[in-house]
């Protein structure tokens, strides 16, 4: 594991790697030339006397190598002068392959917010829309990237066009709390328009909600116990409907049952108008449906059940709605 990089630039390329690796559309060589294009617009810190190799030969070349399967300097070095022929075949590399510490120097000197922006540019000039896309935001951790008494986990806010699997962009998060504000910094900055955007309970915000309407774009937002007054307003209004107007219910249903290796998953789903009797909804911009999901997971003769809720700006088509849901 490589370590003292800082801001884990090397992590943050290991991360795009693994995303370039499963996100190509077209050719190989295309998809490099197209990548290596936006490249240029990185930025270089080192002085004039110091560029022996050019900036991006040395990020192309980590990049390949990382997709090969190095895990450090030593590895990348290895695939750069096995594979030289094949490099030049998309860089010039003049002066060959550096040697592993050099290579380290020259990655450890970007910034890692000037590699994203040049990630993001390529994503979106190869973005191709079909359909009303599905924008899942998430956080995670990068495995093995928080190893080293000097090197911090990287935390990482996504955005991933769900119907590809494309990454939109990537942030870093300073801790899990952080992950509110930089969804909120995503979504200011990312082409959004006409998508539904989707995320987990804790983005659930009046916040967050306003600026997806103020993209143009709607929202299916997961809803727990962090917004209690919410949650239990829904529940409410569920079994106020079930007990005093069940056809209501019968008329926005929809099911569906999957099942592979002794395991299957049943899920129902439900769709109520948000109407006057919900007075919570009020300051959640947009929000025209709650919807309710019982699960159901038998695997071995077990049987695990599950209940969720949801707002959406969409409106009641349950289908529709429940396609947004994982």
């Amino acid at each position: 594991m490589i370590t003292n990089c800082p801001k884990n630039t090397l992590n943050l390329l290991a991360f795009l790697g693994s995303d370039l690796s499963i996100n190509l559309i077209g050719s190989e060589h295309d998809i490099y030339n197209t990548f290596i294009t936006h490249l240029d617009k990185l930025e270089d810190s080192r002085k004039d006397i110091n560029k022996n190799y050019e900036l991006v030969d040395i990020v192309f070349l980590t990049m390949a190598a990382i997709l090969s399967g190095a895990k450090g300097w030593k590895t990348i070095k290895i695939f750069g002068d096995t594979k030289l022929d094949w490099l030049r075949g998309h860089r010039p590399f003049e002066n060959g392959i550096p040697t592993r510490h050099s290579i380290g120097r020259i990655i450890r000197g970007i910034k890692s917010d000037s590699l994203l922006v040049c990630f993001e540019h390529w994503v979106n000039s190869i973005r191709i829309k079909e359909g009303r896309e599905q924008i899942s935001f998430d956080g995670k951790v990068v495995r093995g990237s928080g190893h080293g008494e000097h090197l911090d986990a990287l935390q990482l806010m996504s955005a991933m066009v769900v119907e590809s699997g494309l990454i939109l962009t990537q942030k870093e998060s300073e801790g899990k709390k952080n992950e509110i504000k930089t969804m909120q910094a995503m979504l200011s900055s990312l082409e959004v328009k006409g998508a539904v955007i989707t995320a987990d309970a804790m983005h659930c915000q009046t916040k967050t909600a306003a600026l997806i309407q103020e993209r143009d774009a709607d929202y299916v937002l997961q809803v727990k116990n962090n917004q209690k007054n919410l949650c239990d307003e829904i529940k409410a209004f569920f079994h106020k409907t079930e007990r005093d107007s069940p056809e209501e219910l019968e008329d926005r249903f929809y099911s569906d049952t999957e099942g592979e290796h002794g395991r299957i998953s049943e899920r129902n789903y439900q769709i109520l108008p948000v109407t006057d009797w919900l007075t919570t909804t009020n300051s959640w911009v947009g929000c025209k449906s709650v919807v309710k999901v019982n699960r159901r997971r038998t695997m071995k003769g077990k049987v695990q059940k599950e209940t969720s809720y949801y707002i959406t700006s969409l409106v009641d088509d349950v289908k529709a709605v429940a396609g947004y849901i994982p």
